[in-house]
Parts: C-alpha cells; sequence; structure tokens
C-alpha cells in the first residue's frame, strides 16, 4: 500500500469520526434575508448559484470527486446547514447555522453518452435547479455527466446562503490544485487552515459596534433620507403563461466599443465599471420617469485581507443614489458617479439587511425594498479564467485547467429576484452583458430592448462625453409605467359601514386577532385598524413571526407570506384573513402574473400549514429544529 493510498484511507476514518461533531454560530446579515426567503419558499431555484464547463481530454470522474471531497474538508460554509428564523434562543428572528465535522457532498456520476445535446442541456438545468433543503444538507451538489470518454460535462451548483461570486473563483483555482493532487497521488501544495466563515460574522458584528459602523450607518441614512418609493416600469404586453419566473439574456460589446470604455475610463481617471454604470442609471431613469435614481450593486465584503481565500456568502448590497435632474453632460455625471462609488466603498461594510430595518421604507408586494434594479461588474481576480466560463458566451474561450481543457458550456442562471439586473463580464479584452428579468415585468422583445436601449446610450456617451444625458438617444423610446403599488381596497358597494352603538368604529374579530398577533411580535401597545406594520418598526424577520401566528386564520386556507407584505394595515389583513377563496383580491391592478416566488408559496401553502403545526408541536414538546 503507498503512502498516498494510506492517507486516503486515513482521511476517509477521519471524515466518519467527525460527522458527529457541530458547532453553532448565529447568522451574518447577508445570509438572514436568503433563510427568510428560503422559508417562504422551500421549493425554489432563485438562489441557487452554478458553474458549468466540458472538461476534455483524459477527465476523471473518480479524482475530480475527491477532489470535492477534499475542498468540503477545507471549508466549513461547505459543510454547513441552517435552522429556521426564529429558531435562535438569543436572538429570536435571526436563526443559526450549523458547522459539521464531515457533511458528504451531494456527487453523482452519470453516463450519457446516448443522449442527444437537448437531453444533456435539460438534465443539467433540472439538476441547477433542484432546490436545496438549508435544514439537512449538502448545500453542494456536484453532478458529472459523461458524453465521452475521458470528457465530460460537469455542474457545480450551491446555495447563494454559503457562496458568491468570488467565492466561485476560490473553488476553482483551489480544485485546480485538489484535482491535480489526486490525479499525480499525492498531497495537494494549498494551505492547511482556512479562516472558517464564522470568523466573519465575528468581525461584522464587531464592526457594527464600533466607531466605523456608527459612521457608516449615519451616512447610509443621510444618503437615502427621504422617500424610497418602488420604480415604476413601463407597461409591456406579457405573456401570462410565460410570466412565472426569470429570463436572462447575453449580448457581447462590440470590440471597438469594449477598447471606447476602457479609454474614457483611463482618460477621466475612473474605472470601466464607473463608466458602464453610469449609462446604466441613464437608462433606468428614461424607463422609469425619475431623474432620482436608485441602483443597487453588490460589493465583495471582504475588506478583512484574512478573508480572501474563504469561501462564504460575504456579498453586501450597497445603494448607489444618481441625480439626473440638471441633465449635465456624461462626462460630469461620471464624475458625480465617481465620488458616489468612492463614498460607498469607504461605507460599504454596513449590512443592507439592518440598513433595511432601520430605515422601515414602505413594502410593496414581493418587490425588493429600496432599489429594484442592480448593477454588476464581474472581473474575477482570483481565477481570471473563470469570466468567459461564467458567461459562456460564444466569443467565450476554452481555458487549460489542471492539464484538462475546460470548454464554456451555457447555463442559462435564470431568476427573478430582482426586475432588472445588469451584469458585465470584464473577460480578457471583452465585455460581455448579461441582463436578468423578471417576466412578470419585462417581456423577452422589451429585455432585448433594453439592452439595444442600454448599447446605444453607451455608444453616444462615449462619441462625445460632453453631451448632456438628457439628449443621449435610444432608438426605442418608452414612456414610464404608472404606479404600481397596490390600490387601497375599497369597500363593497351596497354594504353598511359599521359602527360602535356609541358611534366609533366597530373592531371585527380579525382586526383583533390581527391585533395581537402584532402586539406580540413588536412588543407595543395601542395598535389601530389603519396602522401599517412596517411603519411600526416591523421588519421582513419579524413579518415570518407573524406569519407563524396567523397562518391558520384566514377562511378559505392558509395565509401566504407574500400577503403579509400584500396587506400591511390592520384593517386590510383583517379582511383578507375574513374572505373565501371566491372573493379573495388577485393582487395589484396592473394584471400582471404573480412572480414565481409568489406562485411557489401558492403551491406549497399546505406543506407549509403542516410545517408551521409541526414546528408548533415541536416548540410545545420542547423540542429542538436541526
Amino acid at each position: 500500500m503507498t503512502d498516498y493510498d494510506i492517507r486516503k484511507k486515513l482521511a476517509a476514518a477521519l471524515r466518519s469520526r467527525a460527522g458527529q461533531a457541530r458547532t453553532d454560530h448565529p447568522l451574518s446579515y447577508a445570509q438572514r434575508p436568503l433563510l427568510m426567503l428560503h422559508q417562504m419558499n422551500p421549493d425554489s431555484a432563485s438562489y441557487n448559484v452554478a458553474f458549468t464547463a466540458r472538461f476534455t481530454d483524459g477527465f476523471d470522474s473518480a479524482a475530480f470527486r475527491g477532489a470535492i471531497q477534499s475542498l468540503v474538508g477545507r471549508h466549513a460554509a461547505l459543510r454547513t446547514t441552517f435552522s429556521r428564523v426564529g429558531a435562535d434562543g438569543q436572538d429570536n428572528t435571526a436563526g443559526r447555522q450549523t458547522v459539521h465535522g464531515w457533511l458528504e457532498p451531494d456527487f453523482a456520476e452519470l453516463d450519457v453518452r446516448q443522449w442527444s445535446e437537448q437531453q444533456l442541456d435539460d438534465a443539467v438545468r433540472s439538476a441547477y435547479r433542484e432546490p436545496f433543503d438549508l435544514t439537512t444538507g449538502p448545500l453542494i451538489r456536484v453532478r458529472a455527466y459523461l458524453v465521452a470518454p475521458g470528457e465530460a460535462v460537469v455542474l457545480l451548483a450551491l446555495h447563494h446562503v454559503v457562496c458568491d461570486f468570488w467565492s466561485l473563483s476560490v473553488i476553482l483555482a483551489e480544485l485546480e490544485q485538489l484535482y491535480l493532487a489526486e490525479t499525480e497521488r499525492r498531497p495537494s501544495q494549498l494551505p492547511g487552515r482556512t479562516v472558517p466563515y464564522s470568523d466573519f460574522v465575528a468581525y461584522q458584528r464587531e464592526l457594527i459596534a464600533g466607531e466605523k459602523g456608527s459612521r457608516a450607518r449615519s451616512y447610509w441614512h443621510a444618503q437615502l433620507s427621504g422617500q424610497l418609493e418602488p420604480a415604476e416600469w413601463p407597461r409591456f404586453e406579457l405573456d401570462p403563461a410565460d410570466a412565472s419566473e426569470g429570463g436572462s439574456l447575453v449580448f457581447p460589446f462590440s470590440a471597438e466599443l469594449a477598447r471606447d470604455v476602457f479609454a474614457l475610463a483611463k482618460e477621466e481617471g475612473v474605472t470601466p465599471y464607473a463608466v458602464l454604470l453610469t449609462a446604466f442609471q441613464v437608462l433606468v431613469s428614461r424607463y422609469t420617469g425619475r431623474q432620482d435614481v436608485l441602483v443597487g450593486t453588490p460589493v465583495a465584503g471582504r475588506t478583512d485581507p484574512a478573508l480572501a481565500e474563504c469561501i462564504g456568502n460575504f456579498v453586501n448590497p450597497v445603494v448607489l443614489r444618481a441625480d439626473l435632474s440638471d441633465s449635465v453632460s456624461f462626462r460630469e455625471q461620471l464624475g458625480r458617479t465617481r465620488r458616489t462609488v468612492v463614498e460607498a466603498l469607504e461605507h460599504q461594510d454596513y449590512p443592507f439587511e439592518l440598513l433595511v430595518s432601520e430605515l422601515a421604507p414602505r413594502r410593496v408586494d414581493d418587490r425588493n425594498p429600496v432599489f429594484q434594479a442592480m448593477f454588476s461588474y464581474q472581473k474575477p481576480s482570483r481565477y481570471p479564467a473563470l469570466a468567459g466560463l461564467y458567461v459562456a458566451d460564444e466569443g467565450a474561450a476554452p481555458v487549460a485547467w489542471a492539464g484538462l481543457t475546460a470548454v464554456p458550456f451555457r447555463l442559462n442562471q435564470q431568476d427573478d429576484q430582482l426586475e432588472l439586473v445588469l451584469e458585465v463580464v470584464h473577460d480578457g479584452d471583452r465585455l460581455v452583458g448579461l441582463l436578468k428579468y423578471r417576466k412578470s415585468v419585462f417581456s423577452a422583445q422589451a429585455a432585448r430592448q433594453a439592452a439595444g436601449n442600454y448599447l446605444a446610450l453607451l455608444q453616444a456617451a462615449l462619441a462625445d462625453p460632453g453631451r448632456h444625458v438628457a439628449e443621449l438617444p435610444m432608438p426605442t423610446e418608452v414612456d414610464p409605467g404608472s404606479d404600481q403599488r397596490t390600490a387601497p381596497e375599497r369597500q363593497v358597494v351596497g354594504a353598511a359601514p359599521r359602527s360602535e352603538p356609541g358611534g366609533g368604529a366597530a373592531v371585527s374579530a380579525h382586526e383583533r386577532r390581527v391585533m395581537a398577533a402584532w402586539q406580540q411580535v413588536l412588543g407595543r401597545e395601542g395598535i389601530g385598524p389603519d396602522d401599517n406594520f412596517f411603519d411600526l418598526g416591523g421588519t421582513s424577520m419579524l413579518l415570518m413571526q407573524v406569519h407563524e401566528l396567523l397562518a391558520d386564520e384566514a377562511a378559505d386556507g392558509p395565509l401566504k407570506v407574500h400577503e403579509l407584505f400584500r396587506y400591511p394595515t390592520v384593517a386590510s389583513l383583517a379582511r383578507r384573513l375574513g374572505r373565501t377563496a371566491a372573493t379573495v383580491s388577485t393582487g395589484p391592478g396592473r394584471g400582471r402574473a404573480s412572480s414565481r416566488r409568489v406562485q411557489l408559496a401558492d403551491g406549497t401553502a399546505r406543506s407549509a400549514r403542516l410545517r408551521a403545526r409541526e414546528r408548533h408541536r415541536l416548540d410545545t414538546d420542547g423540542g429542538k429544529d436541526v
């Protein structure tokens, strides 16, 4: 038996013994909303993160599996499971994460040599979209589709709660070294210890409590003062049968346009990110009719250098506010963008989830608070080859990987997290756009027009940076949509108003039930029928507790979580509880199909009620969720 064989047997024995070890930790602020969203829709794949590639020139499935096991052993985040929101004894809204000493990754090898390309595409997409169980794990799924001897299409999928785009770079870089070590039957040259994600959680809490956190809080409260109403998009002709999830499209920049972006950035002393972002802010302004534009952008969240090689969800969205009211030149607007970005990066550590709970903007249906459009610029520095493999457009080139050739394999990662998201991927000298959109807001044609409009705005700005932003042309003009907020419920015609004998308005049994639930969750008295849950200091996390209390109170069946956002006042929620299925409102007056998250919540209502009852039984019996 060789030294390699002895080490492998020892590693297997250690994994077997480590499987019983567990340590509990609090959640980061980036994880909390993801855990809540998962509870709302456990069957959703909106927050699955994936990497796909076709490996040729001698792919060894057994070696790749060994490399995956070594990777999981190195990073605690890949051996983590989560409790439900409300299961944290120290913080009744936060939930917990449990790191296991060992948690076997979900790895499967499939012989697909007789499959067609369409069958293969369908299988990869189906495996990507398969939901994760955050309470049992594992939260990493690997599929090796053997298409020919020494050739395989590989899917690597993880839940966003344990992985971000930076982490994908770390994973690919380490897997290359670990795979080489497996094929050469030797130890890898990687450092022995990695920083656990729990160190970041502790670092984040200390930062928030300190002076730096206080300064960041003051900055963001000042930056986001005033009304934060949702964006009003144009109305597009939609296909209701195809409006239940997200869509995406890839559009490459011409070589000349990419060169002009880099040239203007250099000339103005800004990054290409600032140039591309400014053009996107102009696009959002045109589509919403607003000159006060709020766009989110994800930042890496790894301001501590010790966390550079750690796998986990560190990303934190920051809000970039642009004032386009005075229609300055694109060059001057670019300078404003630069200042805004620099200030935002200086205060990037303040968690967006915490900021939302403090600002308490009015919630509308299942729309993201504060911003509904996002821009990101992906230029992986840890593993540059990830750019082309990630976007996998026709111009992406194969790359060398651990003695193999990694060929891009296109996987449409369609989601409906936000209404409009533009990612620009920097791949060598190329720029490639990836537009993601909600099909309940944008049709496929409208999305293609938006991409074309963006490129036209950018091209015109680059050709003449001194031109006023209001004068930049778009080939397809749009009219901003009307207010999308749900119209206030009106009293049924012919129904007599209720009144107390003494002249005051009567309080129905359902209103008393809602008030009691709010009083219990918010810890305050004096709640009236017209009060708004979020105006009283309620948050998304606290709303989950309200759902637990009221889930079975609706006359026509269990209340859905998304309905608590739709009916935020005592009176409107009480009316919802008292309605029968035949009279329940179908939602916003625009007639849009609900988003995929809402439809999934509807489809799993019965199981949600059963889970709520089971949780209640466990709570009363002293049981604990894992």
